[in-house]
């Protein structure tokens, strides 16, 4: 009993789905959005009670003819359902909706299908199957063919349609990943290429802290040549830069600057660089009790590896010791923050640590 009821509400969402897109709906403004919303209405009633019969009928084995196999058989039935409903809804979609006929993302066969009104004989032959398998006197009287080729010819046809929409999908996605590729292409390249512009732009007359995040070490190496040129057309850029390191403000820039780009007066530098870092520790203790936002990438971006780098690469033997301030910068991370963010552990702590472990042997 519990079968036929199910089978009767299937029904009813099958010919309302069947009704609903018989005649050309208006796809514009308010009637597009009912329209839409007709067809989630009846296809997803249509696929629960599709579901709801066919585990009723798994269940009580009337699907026994299928497969001999308890696992087999509910892996082909379910897989016949999970088909059927795609099939149904997207053949009521693309009935009226279609992107174009020139497009051949997705196979055109999915198209004529769906103009032959294929969201009603398709579920029809599963229907059937379903309705024969549904009282065991008709399975014993009726031949087996009239049982299950309803049933299989459904399974044949919509495996079928489903399998053209994965072909759809497969391409439309791939279509998708190129534009996408080529759209941060465009987009790098046209950042790349405003780069060179502004830099092109600079004379020695401008500022010449603007240039120092151009050529640090991760900038493409046209970029950073061409900001190395510059820097250098400054007369005294030396100096320039190591007044930029007295201040908190203008110091990281310089410290994006000396990670990979070496100077001739090593012990001037080296002394205002360790000197610059007390600053920024207290600057550094100072953001943490102020503030309302503290992540583990919070002083990511302040330089310190940079700093670190720097000293390796060229700092060591000047005669200054820098394990003293670059502590002070690991005391400060550890600064008492506001309660609610007394569970973030910086990331650049583990980078100070380590620089810390290596260079302690050597400065004690």
């Amino acid at each position: 009993m519990l079968g036929f009821i199910f089978f009767l509400i299937t029904l009813i969402f099958w010919l309302g789905m069947a009704l609903f897109t018989a005649s050309k709906p208006t796809l514009v403004g308010e009637n597009a959005m009912g329209y839409g919303l007709g067809l989630a209405f009846f296809g997803l009633g249509f696929a629960i009670s599709a579901l709801a019969l066919t585990l009723t009928l798994l269940i009580k084995g009337n699907f026994h003819w299928v497969a001999s196999g308890t696992s087999g058989r509910s892996a082909v039935v379910l897989s016949t359902w999970l088909f059927i409903t795609i099939t149904t809804f997207f053949c009521a979609v693309f009935k009226w909706e279609w992107h174009s006929n020139t497009d051949l993302t997705y196979p055109y066969f999915l198209r004529i299908v769906a103009t032959w009104h294929g969201q009603i004989w398709i579920p029809l032959l599963w229907l059937v199957g379903c309705l024969l398998s549904l009282n065991t006197d008709w399975q014993s009287s009726l031949s087996s063919t009239l049982i299950r080729a309803p049933f299989w010819g459904g399974l044949l046809l919509s495996g079928l349609y489903c399998g053209g929409l994965l072909v759809g999908y497969v391409r439309d996605s791939a279509a998708s990943a190129r534009a996408d590729l080529e759209h941060r292409q465009q987009q790098r390249d046209r950042w790349h290429q405003q780069n060179l512009d502004y830099l092109a732009s600079q004379t020695p007359s401008n500022p010449i802290m603007f240039l120092l995040g151009y050529a640090n070490r991760f900038q493409d190496e046209d970029i950073r040549q061409a900001a190395i040129k510059k820097i250098r057309a400054h007369s005294d850029w030396e100096a320039k830069i190591l007044a930029l390191l007295e201040h908190e403000h203008t110091a990281r820039e310089v410290y994006y600057f000396l990670d990979g780009n070496a100077v001739t007066q090593k012990e001037a530098f080296a002394r205002a660089l360790n000197k610059s870092l007390l600053p920024l520790a207290s600057t550094i203790a100072a953001d943490i009790r102020d503030s309302n936002n503290l992540q583990n990438w919070s002083f990511d971006m302040y330089g310190i590896e940079q700093v670190l780098r720097a000293i390796d690469y060229q700092f060591q033997g000047t005669g200054v010791d820098f394990y003293p301030n670059v502590y002070r910068l690991r005391q400060a991370l550890e600064t008492t923050p506001p309660e609610r963010f007394k569970g973030v552990r910086f990331t650049i702590a583990q980078v100070i640590d380590g620089w810390l472990q290596t260079h302690k042997q050597q400065t004690r």
